[in-house]
């Protein structure tokens, strides 16, 4: 079986999964006040279940179509609203970290 670096952009992809799916526990996830607002009564425990059905949901997004295929923007429909994400890495530092510190390999059969 022969292996071949992979790309920057399927690299970011990882790392954005690894986020997206809770494997890396320094990922911080945030909603806005409005998108909480739209799916809770405005009390603690109807915001609770919302943003942990919403992180569900999120979790099990597929991605159809990524333009720069680092799997970064999504889109879902949550309790007949459209719902939109987008994972951000902020530390410069962290992502060089995070793209060096164990070369991916993408395995061809």
């Amino acid at each position: 079986m022969l292996t071949e670096p992979i790309g920057r952009a399927e690299q970011i992809a990882k790392l954005n999964d690894r986020a997206r799916s809770g494997f890396d526990p320094s990922a911080r996830i945030m909603f806005t006040r409005g998108c909480l607002d739209a799916f809770c009564n405005g009390d603690t425990p109807s915001g609770l279940v919302a943003q942990a059905e919403l992180i569900k949901t999120m979790r099990r997004h597929r991605f159809e179509e990524d333009t720069y295929g680092e799997r970064d923007f999504g889109a879902f429909t949550f309790r007949g609203e459209r719902v939109f994400f987008k994972i951000d890495l902020y530390e410069k530092k962290v992502v060089k970290r995070g793209l060096e510190a164990t070369p991916l390999k993408a395995s061809k059969p």
